[in-house]
């Protein structure tokens, strides 16, 4: 399997079938959280994915300092009577640094549920089996799993609209 052409930071036309110099007809799909980045371009002519793990390291504190509104109150006989002053307060603080490291990994195999039946994809061309699955997939977000080298597996999502961008891209 080949990396995806593209970063989760391209101005690209995320789940929408459009036209590449390269690839053809094809769709391109991200999904991310705070520990990982997975994106994916898919064409008749291939699939290609990058899964970016995100991970950070507490590598120290530093300074800071702070700036906020203090309330004093005053000259209070009854808390009805009380005078109000508000006064500009600074003091230091630490805020953790932290270093952020990223490693881009390639699927082994992507492993597809459909229809009750299980589809792998390692390389090359989409299977004209693979590609009638993928454009009769259910018009919702579907879960894929990823099968690295070492037999370990990921499951990320492909949103609803990449789904439906499948019908385009692999029905004919």
């Amino acid at each position: 399997m080949e990396s995806a052409p593209i970063t989760e930071d391209f101005k690209v036309a995320w789940s929408q079938v459009i036209q590449d110099p390269f690839d053809g007809t094809v769709v391109y799909d991200k999904h991310f959280t705070s520990e990982l980045a997975f994106v994916s371009s898919w064409s008749k002519q291939g699939i290609r994915a990058t899964y970016t793990q995100k991970r950070s390291i507490l590598t120290g504190y530093r300074t800071t300092w702070v700036t906020e509104w203090v309330s004093d109150y005053y000259d209070c006989k009854h808390k009805s009577s009380c005078k109000h002053r508000q006064r500009l307060e600074s003091y230091p603080t630490q805020v953790p640094v932290y270093e952020t490291f990223y490693t881009d990994l390639i699927p082994h195999r992507i492993l597809f549920a459909i229809a009750g039946k299980i589809y792998t994809y390692e390389s090359g061309s989409v299977s004209p089996e693979l590609a009638l699955a993928l454009s009769t997939a259910p018009n919702e977000n579907m879960r894929i799993r990823l099968a690295w080298e070492d037999g370990k597996t990921t499951d990320v999502e492909i949103g609803k609209g990449t789904v439906e961008a499948w019908r385009t891209i692999f029905s004919s």
